[in-house]
């Protein structure tokens, strides 16, 4: 888990998330990310069209922008994980979740990190600064 990387998506929210449906790029703002057991986890609702969409292709990319006009690109295999603990460890980070998603109710959250991942963070002219290998 890079701190650089997890800092730079929590400092410059909201970040975009591509997926691929019917071999055409769909993004979406997203806003969750955090640190757990060594990987940085995102979070969709598992009722809603990018969960679907990363399950039928889970090559996925990340991409938000700083405000001197630096940016980062995240580009991995979007890896699903269940696992109770993290919700719960997700709500205590973020407690509007919880309310978006309360335990048992009719929608859950998926929550997955990106596995063989490589974050690029970028110059405000499009020159890597810096590679990172999650």
């Amino acid at each position: 888990m890079s701190k650089d990387v997890l800092e730079f998506l929590r400092n410059h929210a909201p970040f975009y998330l591509a997926t691929i449906k019917d071999h055409g790029p769909k993004v979406r703002p997203m806003g969750f990310a955090m640190e757990y057991h060594g990987k940085i986890y995102f979070a969709a609702g598992a009722h809603k069209q990018v969960y679907r969409q990363m399950v039928d292709n889970p090559l996925v990319e990340i991409a938000t922008t700083g405000k001197e006009g630096n940016w980062l690109r995240l580009t991995g295999l979007a890896t699903f994980v269940d696992d109770a603990d993290l919700f719960d460890a997700a709500v205590q980070a973020f407690p509007h979740l919880g309310e978006m998603y309360p335990k048992g109710g009719p929608n859950k959250l998926a929550f997955f990190y990106l596995k063989d991942a490589t974050a690029l963070f970028m110059d405000v002219k499009g020159e890597t600064t810096k590679t990172v290998k999650l």
